[in-house]
Protein backbone atom coordinates (compact mmCIF):
# COMPACT_ATOMS: atom_id res chain seq x y z
CA UNK A 1 0.00 0.00 0.00
CA UNK A 2 1.41 3.37 -1.04
CA UNK A 3 1.20 6.08 1.59
CA UNK A 4 0.54 9.58 0.31
CA UNK A 5 1.81 12.80 1.83
CA UNK A 6 -1.48 14.41 0.84
CA UNK A 7 -4.85 13.93 2.51
CA UNK A 8 -8.14 13.08 0.77
CA UNK A 9 -8.77 16.75 -0.08
CA UNK A 10 -5.34 17.05 -1.72
CA UNK A 11 -3.66 19.14 1.00
CA UNK A 12 -0.14 18.36 2.19
CA UNK A 13 -0.40 16.49 5.52
CA UNK A 14 3.05 15.49 6.82
CA UNK A 15 1.86 14.61 10.34
CA UNK A 16 -0.51 11.86 9.21
CA UNK A 17 2.03 10.66 6.63
CA UNK A 18 4.82 10.30 9.21
CA UNK A 19 2.50 8.64 11.72
CA UNK A 20 1.32 6.01 9.24
CA UNK A 21 4.84 5.47 7.89
CA UNK A 22 6.27 4.90 11.39
CA UNK A 23 3.39 2.63 12.42
CA UNK A 24 3.92 0.58 9.27
CA UNK A 25 7.66 0.33 9.98
CA UNK A 26 6.97 -0.72 13.59
CA UNK A 27 4.61 -3.45 12.39
CA UNK A 28 7.47 -4.96 10.38
CA UNK A 29 9.80 -5.09 13.39
CA UNK A 30 10.07 -8.05 15.70
CA UNK A 31 11.58 -7.48 19.13
CA UNK A 32 13.04 -10.27 21.25
CA UNK A 33 13.65 -9.35 24.88
CA UNK A 34 16.04 -11.63 26.72
CA UNK A 35 17.70 -11.28 30.16
CA UNK A 36 20.88 -9.53 28.97
CA UNK A 37 19.35 -7.27 26.32
CA UNK A 38 17.14 -7.32 23.28
CA UNK A 39 17.25 -7.92 19.56
CA UNK A 40 15.13 -6.19 16.97
CA UNK A 41 14.58 -7.76 13.56
CA UNK A 42 13.19 -6.09 10.47
CA UNK A 43 11.05 -8.98 9.21
CA UNK A 44 10.99 -7.95 5.56
CA UNK A 45 14.79 -7.73 5.41
CA UNK A 46 15.65 -10.76 7.58
CA UNK A 47 13.34 -13.43 6.16
CA UNK A 48 13.69 -15.77 4.38
CA UNK A 49 16.97 -16.54 6.10
CA UNK A 50 19.49 -19.36 5.91
CA UNK A 51 18.99 -22.42 8.09
CA UNK A 52 21.90 -21.51 10.39
CA UNK A 53 20.44 -18.07 11.08
CA UNK A 54 16.96 -19.55 11.45
CA UNK A 55 18.08 -22.08 14.05
CA UNK A 56 19.73 -19.37 16.13
CA UNK A 57 16.91 -16.85 15.93
CA UNK A 58 14.09 -19.38 16.40
CA UNK A 59 15.83 -20.69 19.50
CA UNK A 60 15.73 -17.19 21.00
CA UNK A 61 12.16 -16.61 19.85
CA UNK A 62 10.88 -19.85 21.41
CA UNK A 63 12.63 -19.07 24.69
CA UNK A 64 11.84 -15.39 25.13
CA UNK A 65 8.91 -14.30 22.93
CA UNK A 66 5.23 -14.29 23.80
CA UNK A 67 2.68 -16.53 22.10
CA UNK A 68 1.22 -13.49 20.32
CA UNK A 69 4.63 -12.57 18.89
CA UNK A 70 5.17 -16.16 17.74
CA UNK A 71 1.74 -16.15 16.11
CA UNK A 72 2.52 -12.86 14.36
CA UNK A 73 5.82 -14.26 13.05
CA UNK A 74 4.28 -17.45 11.67
CA UNK A 75 1.53 -15.43 9.95
CA UNK A 76 4.18 -13.19 8.41
CA UNK A 77 6.15 -16.21 7.13
CA UNK A 78 3.04 -17.85 5.69
CA UNK A 79 2.01 -14.63 3.94
CA UNK A 80 5.53 -14.30 2.55
CA UNK A 81 5.41 -17.84 1.20
CA UNK A 82 2.06 -17.10 -0.47
CA UNK A 83 3.45 -13.92 -2.05
CA UNK A 84 6.35 -15.91 -3.47
CA UNK A 85 3.95 -18.55 -4.84
CA UNK A 86 1.97 -15.87 -6.66
CA UNK A 87 5.14 -14.26 -7.97
CA UNK A 88 6.36 -17.67 -9.19
CA UNK A 89 3.16 -18.22 -11.17
CA UNK A 90 3.41 -14.75 -12.69
CA UNK A 91 7.04 -15.26 -13.72
CA UNK A 92 6.24 -18.69 -15.21
CA UNK A 93 3.30 -17.30 -17.17
CA UNK A 94 5.44 -14.45 -18.44
CA UNK A 95 8.24 -16.82 -19.48
CA UNK A 96 5.84 -19.04 -21.40
CA UNK A 97 4.59 -16.06 -23.40
CA UNK A 98 8.04 -15.49 -24.99
CA UNK A 99 9.99 -17.61 -27.48
CA UNK A 100 12.29 -20.04 -25.67
CA UNK A 101 15.61 -18.58 -26.79
CA UNK A 102 14.71 -14.91 -26.32
CA UNK A 103 16.28 -12.59 -23.74
CA UNK A 104 12.85 -11.96 -22.19
CA UNK A 105 12.32 -15.69 -21.70
CA UNK A 106 15.71 -16.10 -20.03
CA UNK A 107 15.05 -13.10 -17.77
CA UNK A 108 11.59 -14.37 -16.75
CA UNK A 109 12.89 -17.90 -16.24
CA UNK A 110 15.73 -16.57 -14.09
CA UNK A 111 13.24 -14.61 -11.98
CA UNK A 112 11.09 -17.73 -11.62
CA UNK A 113 14.08 -19.73 -10.32
CA UNK A 114 15.07 -16.97 -7.88
CA UNK A 115 11.55 -16.68 -6.47
CA UNK A 116 11.27 -20.48 -6.25
CA UNK A 117 14.47 -20.55 -4.18
CA UNK A 118 13.14 -17.83 -1.87
CA UNK A 119 9.83 -19.68 -1.48
CA UNK A 120 11.62 -22.93 -0.63
CA UNK A 121 13.77 -21.13 1.92
CA UNK A 122 10.66 -19.57 3.48
CA UNK A 123 8.97 -22.99 3.63
CA UNK A 124 12.06 -24.40 5.39
CA UNK A 125 11.96 -21.47 7.83
CA UNK A 126 8.31 -22.28 8.61
CA UNK A 127 9.11 -25.99 9.09
CA UNK A 128 12.01 -25.19 11.40
CA UNK A 129 9.93 -22.72 13.41
CA UNK A 130 7.10 -25.26 13.80
CA UNK A 131 9.56 -28.03 14.77
CA UNK A 132 10.96 -25.83 17.55
CA UNK A 133 7.47 -25.00 18.73
CA UNK A 134 6.62 -28.70 19.12
CA UNK A 135 9.80 -29.31 21.12
CA UNK A 136 9.22 -26.39 23.50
Amino acid sequence: MEISKYNAEGYYDPTAYEGIRKADADARKFKILYPTGYMELNLTNFFPCTLDKARKIFSLIHKYSSKEDKRRLIHFLQALENEYAIEMMEAAAKAISYPEKSAEYRKSNSRFKEVRRLRQRTARNIELFNAGRVNK
